[in-house]
């Protein structure tokens, strides 16, 4: 019996092998487009993506952090975090800081009172990670790369824009509901973390691509799936909108080759972001981690 047994599977595996599908997968590695795009003159810019939560909770966001969970950036524990995490970025050598602010004669004037010894560092994490980082790697300025979106813009001029959020139609309001809870659970969760991880820990955990892929999965799961296009064409000329020209800022200042740029903005805009930076064969995205000893 067990003999038979035994040949019965010979023969499947036999039949398998001759009728099954064959791929060349030898030829298909032949055309990774890598192949072509890094075969020139020009190499890729690394960049370090450093999502963050607010040091300073300014509550601006649609979730917000309860007073009990929030964390004291200034707090002597908190300052040893600080400079721990500033000495594995350091390990990155930066050349070009990117930071979360539209306002650059504002940094241009307080990096530089910074580098003098005349400005005391406050919560935000510009200052307490950005300015550090960039006054020991003898970087001369902050590059402030935020941006407003088509619809901060253009909602005075075109008003269907405010029609559109307020006509919206969901496709399934109860479906909304409940993932707007688990996502408001899930957020209460991050906060806890915030608070009882050290910062290295947090910055690790925040740039965990599951972590990206769900932060941006509720932009789809809560207000998106609208009964006609106002969700999707809300969404991008929103949300979507501001981080690519975000990117596009980013672009603007030219950075070289030789260049090794930090970005450092709300973690909420690093999913999008690292899209853009991975896709893009200007650049090669070096993971946080990757700096720990």
């Amino acid at each position: 019996m067990k003999q038979l047994l035994l040949i019965a599977i010979l023969l499947m595996t036999l039949l398998n092998s001759s009728y099954g599908q064959k791929v060349d997968w030898k030829k298909l590695k032949a055309l990774d487009p890598d192949s072509v795009l890094y075969n020139g003159e020009r190499k890729p810019t690394q960049v370090l993506l450093l999502g963050t939560y607010h040091f300073d909770y300014p509550n601006l966001d649609a979730h917000v952090t309860d007073s009990s969970l929030q964390v004291d950036i200034l707090s002597n524990k908190k300052q040893k975090e600080v400079k721990e995490l500033v000495e594995v970025i350091e390990r990155f050598k930066p050349t070009r800081i990117y930071i979360e602010s539209r306002r650059q004669p504002f940094h241009d004037s307080l990096y530089s009172e910074y580098l003098q010894g005349r400005f005391t560092l406050g919560r935000n994490e510009i200052y307490q990670l950005a300015y550090r980082v960039g006054k020991d790697m003898k970087v001369n300025k902050m590059y402030a790369v935020d941006a407003g979106s088509f619809i901060g813009d253009n909602e005075k001029k075109y008003t269907w824009i405010d029609s559109m959020d307020k006509t919206m139609r969901p496709v399934d309001a109860a479906r909304d509901k409940y993932w707007g809870r688990l996502y408001s659970k899930f957020y209460t969760i991050s906060d806890t973390l915030e608070k009882n991880l050290t910062l290295l820990e947090n910055f690790i955990l925040m740039a965990e691509p599951q972590i990206l892929r769900r932060m941006q999965g509720n932009y789809f799961s809560v207000g998106f799936n609208s009964e006609g296009n106002e969700g999707p064409d809300f969404l991008s000329m929103w949300w979507f909108s501001r981080n690519l020209r975000i990117f596009n800022n980013i672009l603007k200042t030219k950075p070289t080759q030789e260049d090794r740029i930090l970005v450092l903005f709300g973690n909420g805009h690093m999913s999008t972001l690292r899209h853009c930076f991975e896709a893009s064969p200007e650049f090669k995205v070096v993971e946080l981690k990757s700096l720990l000893r």
